[in-house]
């Protein structure tokens, strides 16, 4: 992911691909939708929340899968 700034106030600008919805979490977790709800909630998945919508970074979703992984093979 390429993460570039806004001109105006120099934070930071994502793509739509960017930014994924509790469906499209929960297509790539292979999980139902309301356990992703769950878990994005109690801050198991790293989320954020606008307004009343659950919304995940793919970034921090493909670091915390290979933390996962490496978390799975040391046990």
């Amino acid at each position: 992911m390429t993460v570039t700034t806004h001109p105006e106030t120099d934070q930071p600008s994502f793509s739509r691909e960017d930014v994924l919805t509790p469906t499209e979490v929960a297509a790539v977790l292979r999980l139902k939708r309301a356990t992703t709800l769950d878990y994005m909630r109690r801050g198991v998945i790293p989320a954020f929340k606008i307004g009343r919508s659950w919304y995940a970074l793919r970034s921090r979703l493909d670091d915390y899968l290979a933390y996962a992984a490496s978390e799975s093979q040391r046990s």
